[in-house]
């Protein structure tokens, strides 16, 4: 066989290999290589080989194989997964996650071949307002996935992600994106650079705007920490935070078997945290079985309650809860109450529960895990479908619910601080995440369960989306992880704590966490209006794709 010389091969195969390196380089930038600077460049490579392109086709193609190594590496939890599940449900699921995001990856260098590359400035604006369209579209379309935004990938750059309180995440990839177009510009048109100049500055002038109004807004961050000193005359006021992440493994928290050995656990860690006299204490995402506390398992719920007893301090709990209504009071169990609950529906519910075991309030999950959680369009399978599922799905919650917790330590005063949830998936959807902001959240947290990816990179990608949701609001936001990464992050997005995994010493979390004061709350153009940005990128790529159409046509016309 005859050999390729290898000026020809690179040659011929070039684009393809410019395609892989913006896939590596976008990779390398996300959890856990974190390496966020890469993402400013990465999709320069990608744009060089669409120069090179002559074919509508070879275009799609070379945009999808950047998506799907790119989306290939970064889901590979996905596939990780057979421990619970049969490992060719794994692969399969895998794969069609992995092509169905690719798509997007695809769809925009289709989109951008409408664009002139010697239109100046147009040429970066149009691809960032593209790109930032088909990430909001991803983020909702068929329940949404917006794991793997460009954005994300700086959220470990303090300065560069304070602009998300006016923009949102999109803003950011926006930025990033209309940067690497312009860098892209620059060099494809360099026999003529100087009049593609200009189409580098406003994406620089973006880009230092971005990294000044990081700069200004840190230095009202430096003004707050001065004053939540203990030395200053004007103090913020703070709520001491218990977290108690477990970290029970996966097929633990399954074994019934192993439930004692688990609310023990709980149990132990809690009297521990009770120790250090906060105001609240914490558990993760479906940390404790309801049977436990409607008294169904008398044993149990003789421990529980007698804990609560112990250390008479308010607890926020992760469990799996029925029934749409949720009883004042743990220990509320009967026979009568069984039958009427056999088939009542079940929810991932956070309660909100005093010393003295009344249940002050809770929130059901409302946006749940597809094929996970629930089975979408169930009704519309056929009979023989359901009977596949291992798993009795959850109900979506009907309602935005704070969560009221009384700060009892002062006998004279009982100060109602409410707590805003966000329950895992729930925190990688911004626009959701704000609606409890806006109902008067003082703080909020977010619970969840990151056992069933340890050993990958998912559970570093689910914590870069936490000093997002804190900055979009400017609320400072703890995370109780079981399994993943338990922290406190302060409104500007910086993490504050210790992290605490399954693998640190450190099995409890005490944090200070700053609280929004009611005379001072002023919501964040994010919080007001959510994704009014990626929409408003939406809005033009249509309007100018619908005014190309109508040009085109009456040209054809005459």
């Amino acid at each position: 066989m005859e050999k390729i010389p290898t000026e020809n091969f690179l040659k011929r195969y070039q684009h393809w290999m410019l395609a892989a390196l913006s896939a590596v380089l976008l990779f390398l930038s996300f959890p856990n290589a974190n390496l966020f600077p890469f993402a400013w460049v990465a999709l320069v490579p990608l744009f060089i080989a669409l120069r090179r392109v002559t074919n509508w086709k070879t275009t799609f193609w070379i945009g999808y194989l950047t998506g799907f190594l790119f989306f290939a590496g970064l889901l590979t939890a996905i596939a990780l997964l057979y421990p619970y599940a049969n490992i060719f449900a794994t692969m399969v699921g895998y794969l069609l996650l992995v092509g169905y995001t690719a798509l997007y990856f695809a769809v925009f260098p289709v989109l951008m071949r409408i664009v002139p590359w010697h239109s100046g400035i147009l040429f970066p604006v149009a691809a960032a307002c593209i790109w930032t369209a088909l990430e909001w579209a991803r983020s909702w379309v068929i329940t949404g996935f917006p794991w793997g935004s460009i954005g994300y990938s700086q959220w470990n750059n303090v300065l560069g992600i304070q602009m998300a309180s006016l923009v949102g995440v999109h803003g950011i990839s926006f930025v990033i994106v209309l940067f690497n177009a312009g860098i892209a510009t620059v060099l494809c048109n360099r026999h003529r650079w100087r009049q593609e100049v200009p189409a580098l500055i406003l994406p620089l002038i973006l880009t230092l705007f971005c990294f000044g109004y990081g700069i200004f807004q840190l230095r009202d961050a430096a003004l707050i920490d001065e004053a939540s000193d203990t030395t200053s005359d004007v103090r913020t006021e703070t709520l001491n935070i218990a977290l108690v992440p477990g970290n029970i493994p996966q097929l633990d928290k399954w074994d019934v078997n192993q439930f004692p050995t688990i609310l023990q656990r709980y149990i132990r860690l809690t009297h521990e945290a009770s120790r250090e006299n906060p105001d609240l204490i914490v558990w993760p995402e479906t940390a404790t079985r309801s049977k436990a506390l409607t008294g169904e398992w008398p044993t149990y719920y003789r421990r529980f309650s007698q804990m609560l007893r112990d250390i008479a301090i308010p607890m926020l709990i992760g469990t799996a809860n029925e029934g749409e209504e949720i009883d004042t009071a743990i220990g509320e169990f009967s026979k009568s109450t069984k039958e009427a609950r056999k088939d009542t529906k079940i929810y991932n519910r956070i309660l909100s529960i005093a010393s003295d075991g009344t249940i002050h309030g809770g929130y059901a999950k409302m946006h749940l895990v597809p094929f996970g959680e629930y089975v979408p369009l169930v009704n519309l399978l056929p009979d023989f479908i359901p009977n596949f599922i291992q798993f009795r799905p959850f109900a979506h919650g009907k309602s935005v619910n704070l969560l009221p917790v009384f700060n009892v330590k002062d006998n004279t005063e009982r100060q109602k601080i409410e707590v805003g949830a966000s329950i895992c998936f729930e925190s990688v959807f911004p626009d959701e995440f704000r609606r409890p902001v806006q109902k008067g959240a003082k703080v909020m947290g977010i619970f969840t369960n990151d056992a069933w990816f340890k050993g990958t990179a998912f559970p570093g990608l689910h914590l870069s989306m936490a000093p997002f949701r804190a900055v979009e609001n400017r609320i400072a936001v703890f995370r109780c992880a079981n399994g993943g990464f338990t922290c406190a992050v302060d409104r500007f997005g910086r993490i504050t704590t210790p992290l605490i995994t399954p693998d640190t010493t450190q099995q409890v979390l005490i944090a200070s966490v700053p609280l929004l004061s009611s005379s001072e709350r002023k919501y964040t153009l994010y919080t007001r209006y959510g994704d009014w940005f990626p929409i408003l990128c939406a809005i033009i790529c249509v309007g100018w794709f619908g005014s190309q159409i109508v040009v085109r046509s009456r040209r054809r016309d005459s």
